[in-house]
C-alpha cells in the first residue's frame, strides 16, 4: 500500500465520525459573561471578539438595562450577559436570564487600567470565582499607562485582585489609534478561551461566531498540534499515521466550520494528499531524512528513544501546516493548486519545527 493509500483509507474512517463531531459540537449552546465597571471596556470586548455592536442586539427576555443577555450568533446558541459586576445580578431578571446566568460557561471581566483595581472591583471578582467558572481578567485600557509603568501596573494589580498571571491578559479593545488601528490582546484573548472550552466541545460554537476567524483557527490549530506531538505516530511514508490522520482530518473539519463552509472527504483527501505529498525540498522529505538519520526504518521498527522527540516535533508540525494550508483552502474556496497549497505546508511547518525545537 502506498503513502497517498494509507491517507485515502485513514480519511475514509475517519471522515463521518468527524463530521459528527463537528455537527454535535455546534448543536450546544454557550454562555459566556463580561463583567466589569460600566468605564472598563466590556462592549468594546464584545464588539472586538464578535463584530458586534452590543447595544443593537436584541436582548432575551427577562434581561434588564443592568443585566443584558443577548445572542451574539444568527442561530441562538452564543449567548453574552453584559453586566457590571456579578454580586447577585441573578436577583435582578426573570427566570429566562436567570437560566443563563446559572449556566455560565465562563466569564471575562474587565478592568479599566486608567483607574486601577477597587476594593468593590475585588469583591465582584471574588463572587464570580466563588461560582467555580473559569474567569479571566482583561486589564483593559493599557494603552493609557506608560510603556515604562506598565510591568510594574500589572504585577501590582494582578496582587490586588489575587489574580494569577496565567488567568490575565493586557488588553487595548478599542486602543488610541496612533498605537493601533486593531484592538490589542484579543488573540490572547481567544488562546485563553479556547483552552478552557476545549475540554467540554466549546470551543468550536465559540471560534466560529468570532471576528477574527484567522485567530480563531489558530487556537485550534495549535491545541491539534499539540496533540499531535504526543499521539505516538509519524505522518511520513512508511510510518503508521493512523493516529495523526485522525487529527489532522478534525482540523480540517474545524476549520471549514469556522469559516461556514462545507467540505466533504474528497477535499480533505485533496488538502492532505497534497500537503503530505512532499517534494525534493519540501518538509516531508526532510522528516524522512531525519528520521532515517536518527535509526528509523520505514516498514520496520522505529528506534523509540532516538526518534520519539524528533517524531513528536514531525507529527506537531505537520499537523500545523496542514491547518494553516486548510485556511487558505477555505479561505479561496478551493481555488488554490496543489502546488500551492504544498508551499503553504512546507512553510508553516517548518516554521513550528523551528519555534517549538530546543537550541
Amino acid at each position: 500500500m502506498t503513502f497517498q493509500d494509507d491517507i485515502r483509507k485513514q480519511v475514509l474512517a475517519r471522515w463521518e465520525l468527524a463530521a459528527g463531531e463537528v455537527t454535535t459540537a455546534l448543536s450546544q449552546t454557550l454562555s459566556v459573561a463580561f463583567l466589569g465597571s460600566a468605564s472598563a471596556g466590556k462592549d468594546a470586548a464584545i464588539r472586538a471578539l464578535f463584530g458586534v455592536d452590543f447595544g443593537q442586539v436584541d436582548p432575551i427576555p427577562g434581561s434588564t438595562d443592568r443585566v443584558r443577555v443577548a445572542a451574539v450568533d444568527p442561530g441562538g446558541r452564543l449567548l453574552v450577559v453584559n453586566a457590571p459586576g456579578f454580586g447577585d445580578v441573578r436577583a435582578e431578571v426573570d427566570r429566562r436570564a436567570r437560566e443563563v446566568l446559572d449556566q455560565l460557561d465562563l466569564a471575562i471581566y474587565v478592568l479599566n487600567c486608567d483607574g486601577g483595581a477597587t476594593i468593590d472591583e475585588r469583591r465582584d471578582l471574588d463572587a464570580i470565582r466563588a461560582l467555580g467558572r473559569p474567569t479571566l481578567v482583561c486589564l483593559n485600557k493599557i494603552d493609557l499607562i506608560r510603556p515604562d509603568q506598565r510591568e510594574g501596573f500589572v504585577t501590582a494589580t494582578l496582587a490586588q485582585l489575587g489574580v494569577e498571571k496565567k488567568d490575565a491578559v493586557v488588553t487595548a479593545f478599542d486602543p488610541l489609534p496612533v498605537l493601533s488601528e486593531e484592538p490589542i490582546g484579543v488573540e490572547k484573548v481567544i488562546a485563553w478561551i479556547n483552552g478552557h472550552l476545549e475540554r467540554d466541545g466549546k470551543n468550536l460554537l465559540f471560534a466560529k461566531s468570532l471576528r477574527n476567524k484567522a485567530a480563531a483557527c489558530e487556537s485550534i490549530i495549535r491545541s491539534a498540534a499539540r496533540r499531535a506531538a504526543v499521539a505516538g505516530a509519524i505522518p511520513v511514508p512508511g510510518a503508521d499515521i493512523t493516529a495523526v490522520t485522525v487529527i489532522q482530518v478534525k482540523l480540517i473539519s474545524d476549520i471549514a466550520a469556522v469559516h461556514g463552509k462545507r467540505i466533504d472527504q474528497d477535499l480533505v483527501l485533496f488538502i492532505l494528499g497534497e500537503a503530505l505529498a512532499g517534494t525534493s525540498k519540501g518538509f516531508i522529505r526532510w522528516g524522512v531524512k531525519a528520521l532515517k538519520g536518527a535509526g528509523w526504518i520505514p516498514g520496520g521498527q522505529v528506534v523509540q528513544v532516538a526518534v520519539s522527540a524528533l517524531g513528536a516535533s514531525i507529527s506537531g508540525a505537520t499537523t500545523y501546516g496542514v491547518g494553516k494550508a486548510a485556511i487558505r483552502f477555505v479561505q479561496t474556496d478551493g481555488g488554490i493548486t496543489g502546488d500551492e497549497l504544498r508551499e503553504i505546508f512546507d512553510s508553516e511547518a517548518f516554521a513550528w519545527k523551528d519555534r517549538t525545537s530546543g537550541p
